[in-house]
């Protein structure tokens, strides 16, 4: 299993009487995926605050209303305050999900209009991308991290939002990018550009752009890098190579190019990463 966790108090993941008097407070935001091990979580009386998951890949498996549900990929779960939390993870699965914990007297009203709620909104990028953001002012404590991370909460809420409403919408049929984004997250690592994959999908490359941009919320550029900023992080974290291996393996060949387009994606550089990888 890999975990990884980032909270607003350094001490641990609490919520304080005074945090909850605020419009907006962000506790804690997290991290896992599942593929060594089974887990579960049981709150029978839930937590004082709100929390959100969001899983990207694999299912869970929820017990709301006293029934088991098996919950897929693309699913957002919202547990209310003091409400019972009950699920499981198999790793035979294998579960990948964000979660997030939040209060403040404005979250009535924000989840209300942005019409948060449990819901199938898709595999989106763009999410991961938000949450990662998250955890990493989280971890770092920079000097108005509480604002950053509300300003990127607020984002999150934005794109829930609209990715329900494209679900809704019944705007998901785009089979040219789906292929697309099959083919880079199996091959990531290969020398791909804007040419390239736009050929992939036969379009032009104007075109396939604002296409692509649509369908997933960033450009294909950003969306590889994303890609390829991840995996460079699992292999970071879990596995004892050096930087320049890392970088040739997720498709950069130039260790300095890929440490710039890394500390740009996460604020921090892979050497600095690597060497955190116990503290995480």
């Amino acid at each position: 299993m890999i975990r990884i966790t980032a909270r607003s108090h350094s001490t641990g993941d609490y919520l304080l009487p005074e945090d909850a008097l605020l419009p907006l407070f962000v506790v804690s935001c997290g991290h896992q995926y599942h593929f060594s091990k089974d887990f579960s979580v049981r709150r029978p009386e839930g937590r004082s605050d709100y929390q959100l998951l969001y899983l990207c890949e694999g299912c869970g498996h929820f017990l709301r209303g006293g029934v088991w549900e098996k919950v897929p990929a693309g699913s957002l779960i919202l547990y209310p305050p003091h409400e019972p939390q009950v699920y499981t993870y198999l790793a035979e699965e294998n579960p990948e999900i964000y979660w997030i914990h939040f209060s403040g007297s404005d979250i009535p009203s924000l989840l209300s209009s942005f019409q948060i709620r449990d819901s199938h909104i898709g595999i989106h990028p763009a999410l991961k991308q938000v949450f990662e953001e998250i955890i990493l002012e989280l971890q770092l404590h920079k000097f108005r991290f509480q604002d950053v991370v509300g300003a990127d909460f607020h984002r999150l809420l934005a794109l829930f939002n609209r990715f329900m409403h494209v679900q809704d919408s019944a705007q998901t049929d785009n089979p040219p990018i789906d292929r697309l984004i099959t083919q880079l997250h199996r091959h990531y690592m290969d020398n791909w550009d804007i040419r390239a994959m736009a050929d992939f999908c036969h379009l032009g490359v104007d075109h396939f752009s604002h296409r692509f941009k649509d369908a997933v919320g960033v450009s294909p550029v950003r969306f590889l890098t994303g890609l390829r900023v991840e995996r460079a992080k699992e292999l970071l974290l879990t596995e004892s190579l050096s930087v320049s291996e890392v970088a040739r393996l997720v498709g950069y060949q130039d260790p300095l190019y890929f440490s710039r387009v890394f500390k740009k994606f996460t604020g921090i550089s892979p050497g600095m990463f690597h060497g955190n990888r116990g503290k995480k």
